[in-house]
């Protein structure tokens, strides 16, 4: 399956873009774009975003000046008299595009190729191909599991579920006991929200399997993965505290640097274990971040990120699903499979500045596409929001979090080594 993107009239004329997985395409004036066109003056700068899940594909403008057309109907565009922010503000609706449809931008036009290829079992036996992508996450579980939304009925072989511990937007965690011996564990299940492929499953549990690899005390522990239903599990060691996330909640509001740090630092020895083995979590965020025994330790290393990468997530950046990228660095926008240390560092960076302020690295208006607010606007240095943070945790944070990647911190370990000094009694061992 792929789908292609022809550029049959304009200046690139002839060029020809091709997604055989899951991924983003970006057009605009500006270079970071996929296509470029920076002298095409009814181009903005970034003009439109198509998200591709093969056999599907989706595209939304981005609040150009002049709209984007598919099939000669005019999709976004601001009013003339609005600057790019003020267009920016308004969320334009999302096309679903077909084989042979046409897309118009100034001069240049592309033409839509859709190759469905040979048919594949579907991941969820007895739902008809279409179907999981109008299936909001709760009516996907019943489905799934026969039922409500209840951990009664999660049948996993050699697991009795107790009572559920979160939910997000691909799936829930619960905790259960284990037959064998009585221990209890955190089973995660993820549900595809897209008509992947047997061959796209197995892509995505060989990629999850590595994750033994990683034994350190500040990763939590992955024991287990499997199938049920069509839905994927992960079992994994119970976590008794909560997520940073959670912790935050209780605070009701931010933490200060003498509650976080404690629990960032370790949580850096972690990533920096992780980096020093080529791991990249890709997904790092307060929710992530686990406290067993009082110490803070880092969940789910690729899990969402390669749930994504196998196109079991549906259009993550265009869809009904889709949510605010926060604390998603925004090389991760433009190259959908950018994976790199200095990737996690921003991520590790964002949850950070969120946890000590309450706010965002970047200014999440009302209404405006987030999108845009990343692409185009800067970050807000840390202490414009918090004052009494102290300058060298903010200048290590602010480095951390700069939209330029080749200037931020490259890895885990040199994040670990830039705030150490703010608790001295810590002791912060080199990765070998």
């Amino acid at each position: 399956m792929a789908v292609s993107l022809s550029v049959t009239k304009g200046p690139a004329k002839g060029k020809v873009f091709t997604f055989a997985e899951h991924d983003t395409f970006l057009f605009g004036r500006m270079p970071d774009c996929h296509a470029t066109f920076p002298d095409d003056t009814q181009v903005s700068r970034h003009h439109f975003i198509l998200e591709a899940c093969p056999p599907k594909a989706s595209l939304r403008d981005l609040g150009s000046l002049n709209g984007t057309y598919v099939n000669g109907k005019k999709w976004g565009g601001r009013k003339k008299d609005e600057t790019p922010e003020e267009g920016a503000k308004h969320q334009f609706p999302v096309v679903d595009l077909k084989d042979g449809d046409k897309i118009t931008v100034g001069q240049t036009e592309l033409s839509v190729t859709i190759e469905k290829g040979a048919a594949q079992p579907a991941v969820h036996a007895g739902i008809q191909p279409g179907e999981l992508s109008e299936l909001s996450p709760e009516n996907l579980f019943a489905l799934v599991f026969g039922g409500a939304h209840d951990p009664g009925l999660l049948k996993i072989p050699g697991f009795i579920a107790e009572k559920e511990l979160g939910r997000g937007g691909f799936g829930a965690v619960y905790q259960a006991r284990r037959e064998k011996d009585g221990a209890r564990v955190a089973i995660k299940v993820m549900l595809s929200q897209a008509d992947a492929t047997e061959d796209a499953v197995q892509r995505f549990k060989r990629e999850m399997e590595v994750n033994r690899q990683l034994d350190h005390p500040n990763i939590v522990r992955f024991i287990e993965s499997g199938s049920h239903k069509g839905a994927f599990y992960f079992v994994m060691e119970l976590c008794d505290g909560g997520s940073l996330m959670d912790l935050f909640r209780r605070n009701k509001g931010p933490l200060t640097p003498e509650q976080l740090m404690p629990h960032a630092l370790k949580a850096l020895e972690g990533l920096a274990f992780a980096h020093s083995k080529g791991f990249i979590h890709r997904d790092l965020k307060p929710g992530n971040i686990l406290i067993h025994k009082g110490v803070a330790r880092v969940a789910d290393f690729g899990m969402s990120k390669s749930f994504q990468m196998a196109g079991l997530s549906g259009m993550s950046m265009t869809g009904k699903t889709a949510g605010t990228p926060v604390f998603m660095p925004p090389e991760q926008i433009v190259n959908f499979k950018y994976v790199k240390p200095v990737s996690d560092v921003f991520s590790m960076g964002a949850t950070m500045y969120f946890l000590l302020t309450g706010a965002f690295p970047f200014e999440f208006a009302a209404k405006r596409d987030p999108m845009d607010v990343i692409l185009n606007d800067d970050v807000v240095p840390i202490r414009k929001r918090l004052a009494t943070i102290p300058k060298p945790l903010a200048a290590a944070i602010d480095r951390a979090v700069t939209k330029k990647h080749k200037e931020r911190i490259p890895n885990g370990e040199e994040m670990l080594r830039s705030i150490k000094h703010y608790n001295d009694k810590v002791e912060i061992p080199r990765q070998s």
